[in-house]
């Protein structure tokens, strides 16, 4: 899929989980047919400029701290 359809994608089919923000970026973090979906969005520009997935329960440690458990 070229990018277009890829950011299309995420956005109809995957389910959003949580958000971030660093070195001037946002970053949305999506859950799609088994993997994570990261989409990086710039402010300044006012566009997806990455998608990166990934399976690696690690790579979920930057959205670790926006998790709350309603203990």
């Amino acid at each position: 899929m070229n990018f277009e359809r890829q950011c299309d994608y995420v956005s109809v089919f995957g389910d959003y989980l949580a958000h971030r923000s660093g070195g001037g970026l946002k970053f949305y973090l999506y859950f799609l047919d088994g993997f994570y979906v990261e989409v990086s969005y710039s402010p300044p520009h006012k566009r997806v400029i990455g998608i990166y997935a990934f399976e690696e329960l690690h790579e979920l440690d930057p959205y670790l701290e926006k998790i709350t458990l309603g203990i």
